[in-house]
């Protein structure tokens, strides 16, 4: 009974979920419940959700992970994640809001009132999206074989990625909100109370004086695993250890860590399922305060999951599980390996905490894939004129054919570390939607040249070094030092040179456009395609 322990709290909460998912069916009538609840979400209920949504995979698996596998540079992982929310608090979350639109590709347009930058922001959301979601799908496959012995990484994936697929198809935003919310107090348990009871037993102190020597404490006494038994000479430079494991720069270099700081802190702020989470608040007061739980709430998390790393490098070791081609200790099981070291309820918790991790990620993603598909491409380009009933049924369709194309996606990158993959799609958005919405946001005199600029050159640049590093034409990884200043320059100078191009009308509905960003008491303007369809 107690070996079954994590498959049935990992069944626990996927019935749960896909209980909650049905139930909500019918409070998604309309679109506006499907793609934003309806703008009903309250601050405790949404920054649980928001958490939840950010939470994934790539945090409650893979910085343990990284940190294991690679040390102090793993803990960067952690950092950037959680900083990247200061942005949206200071600079996104009130503004976004208050402009009252469904998804980003509505926002490119009635910011600039520009068809061309909408499908400028349905092809970012889609290549961010669909990075986001591959690394997802392996961590869904990576959780299947933890928790359920002798099953097949594909045959998990394709079983829990098609329940996913299906709950959020019939639930919607207003679905996914509620089983978000669940799943992050499910992984916030998961992630605090095993602690407590493996804390005590060494202290904080004596696990990092103990990883940093490279030791395993054993019932028998610390045995050192260092040297030539342990490690070949090409292992010891992809795996630090000793001072050079508890150091900065031990496994990336000065400037590949700085970029993948850039990244994860500006990529925050331009992924399109957590930028989509502020539109189901009521108004900008509520998104903020929202914003403001979140820091509180994954503050908390990303606190803990380095110590999880840096105790699974003392207790088990540096060579105690097989490494993928990534680093990372594989497949990406550190959580598991560790619990095990508290018990089996232990690794329950673990197991419903990836449960919840992956569906509430992969959910977050599928809403934001079939909007840019359903509501942008089919509703607000292909048809305009389609009726209410008709854009659910494409946004159904939509979710179904994403998460399909998810999964067999996904199934060629399992060698690949979760945290890792998770990097190279926030560069994407830190060097695509990031640049367009802050300067969109703050910037009155911002064109739409400019924005076309700045969003297609850091998209391509950093797009460019992501696929040659995937096929393996070059090791540098870590795009968003290069391509994020670029993007912001080619916004500058593109809109310097055009803005006294614009025509009076231009201007004016630029302005009005800025006023309602920053106004509470200001609306937006109705773009030419709003004008035509009224």
């Amino acid at each position: 009974m107690m070996d079954n322990l994590p498959l049935i709290a990992g069944l626990v909460v996927l019935i749960a979920t896909i209980v909650i998912g049905l139930w909500s069916a019918r409070k998604s009538a309309t679109l506006s419940d499907y793609w934003v609840a309806g703008r009903s979400v309250g601050v405790f209920t949404n920054a649980s959700a928001i958490s939840s949504n950010y939470l994934s995979a790539a945090s409650f698996l893979g910085v343990a992970a990284a940190v294991w596998g690679s040390g102090f540079d793993g803990v960067w992982y952690a950092t950037g994640f959680a900083a990247g929310y200061i942005l949206l608090l200071f600079f996104i979350a009130s503004p976004l809001r208050r402009f009252g639109k469904y998804t980003i590709p509505d926002f490119c347009e009635g910011r600039f009132n520009s068809r061309r930058l909408r499908q400028v922001g349905i092809t970012c959301t889609m290549v961010i999206s669909t990075l986001y979601i591959i690394a997802q799908m392996v961590g869904v496959g990576t959780v299947m074989e933890a928790i359920v012995p002798g099953m097949p990484f594909e045959l998990g994936l394709a079983i829990l990625g098609t329940i996913i697929t299906l709950y959020v198809t019939f639930g919607g935003m207003t679905g996914v909100t509620l089983t978000q919310m669940l799943q992050f107090w499910i992984m916030i348990t998961a992630i605090l109370l095993p602690l407590f009871v493996l804390l005590p037993k060494y202290g904080y102190g004596e696990i990092l004086q103990h990883a940093y020597q490279q030791t395993e404490v054993r019932e028998e006494g610390p045995t050192t695993i260092t040297g030539d038994s342990a490690f070949t000479e090409t292992e010891q430079e992809r795996f630090p250890t000793g001072h050079s494991w508890i150091a900065p720069f031990g496994k990336y270099n000065l400037f590949s860590s700085i970029s993948l700081l850039v990244a994860l802190v500006c990529g925050t702020a331009g992924l399109p399922h957590i930028l989509a989470r502020f539109y189901t608040n009521p108004d900008g007061a509520k998104a903020r305060w929202s914003t403001v739980w979140v820091l509180v709430f994954i503050g908390i998390f990303y606190i803990t999951t380095p110590i999880w790393g840096a105790y699974g490098r003392m207790v088990l070791g540096v060579d105690a599980v097989m490494y993928d081609e990534a680093g990372e200790p594989g497949p990406n099981t550190a959580m598991f390996l560790i619990s095990e070291q508290a018990g089996q309820w232990a690794k329950a918790l673990i197991a419903a905490g990836g449960v919840a991790a992956v569906l509430s990620t992969i959910s977050g993603l599928l809403i934001a894939l079939s909007s840019a598909i359903a509501h942008d491409l089919y509703g607000e380009i292909l048809k305009p004129d389609a009726s209410d009933k008709s854009k659910i049924i494409a946004a159904k369709v939509a979710v179904i054919a994403c998460g399909v194309v998810a999964i067999l996606l996904s199934m060629g990158f399992r060698k690949w570390g979760i945290a890792w993959m998770v990097g190279l799609a926030f560069a994407v958005a830190a060097s695509t939607l990031f640049p367009l919405l802050v300067s969109g946001i703050w910037w009155s005199k911002m064109t739409e040249a400019g924005a076309i600029a700045g969003a297609s050159l850091g998209g391509i640049v950093s797009t460019v070094i992501v696929v040659g590093r995937f096929t393996d034409l070059w090791a540098f990884d870590q795009p968003a030092l290069i391509s994020v200043p670029l993007a912001f320059i080619a916004i500058f100078v593109v809109s310097k040179m055009t803005w006294k191009d614009q025509s009076e009308d231009t201007k004016s509905f630029l302005n009005k456009a800025f006023h309602a960003l920053h106004r509470p008491d200001a609306k937006a303007p109705k773009t030419e395609e709003e004008q035509a369809a009224s």
